[in-house]
Order: structure tokens, then C-alpha cells, then sequence
């Protein structure tokens, strides 16, 4: 879920959610599902990949679809009180 764009990963989140996706991804993703949001899924349903110039564009294209997510927001439509994160951490 997480995409590495040079000196940082970023990763979608809910609001709520405590745990990282990126450095805590199991437990992140336990929550996640438990909660029914399913935000992994989402994120690759949305995210346009083009395969025309190989791997090298696939972490913008996740980025561009999780920058996306976070604009339109909606999940706030069903989840009263919850939306969605750009979360980043820097690459160690």
C-alpha cells in the first residue's frame, strides 16, 4: 500500500486509524478491515497504473491516486466524522 518516492514512503489512512500503514502495516490493515473501510482495496481500485513506461511511474500513480482519495474524501459519505490521510514517513 505504502509507495517509496525517494526519501519517503506515503501511504492512505483513515482518520482513526492508529497504526501506520507503512511501518505498522499489519496491525494497520487488522483495523482497517475490521472496521469495514477496506482502504488497501479502495486504493487499487482507484489507482490508474500505466504500463506503457514500465515501474518507474507506478509510485506516482498510487501517490496521484491516494492525493485523489484524500480530496474527495469519501468515505466521510458513509463514516460520519472519519476521512482519509496522506500518511508519510521518511525513508531511514
Amino acid at each position: 500500500m505504502a509507495t517509496d518516492s525517494g526519501d519517503y514512503e506515503v501511504a492512505l489512512s483513515t482518520s482513526d486509524n492508529p497504526y501506520s500503514p507503512i511501518s505498522e502495516f499489519d496491525q494497520w490493515d487488522s483495523y482497517d478491515r475490521n472496521m469495514g473501510y477496506n482502504t488497501a482495496s479502495y486504493l487499487a481500485r482507484i489507482t490508474k497504473t500505466s504500463t506503457e513506461y514500465g515501474d518507474t511511474n507506478h509510485g506516482e500513480d498510487i501517490e496521484e491516486a491516494i492525493d485523489e482519495a484524500v480530496l474527495l474524501n469519501l468515505i466521510s459519505w458513509i463514516y460520519d466524522g472519519i476521512s482519509y490521510i496522506k500518511v508519510v514517513e521518511k525513508v531511514s
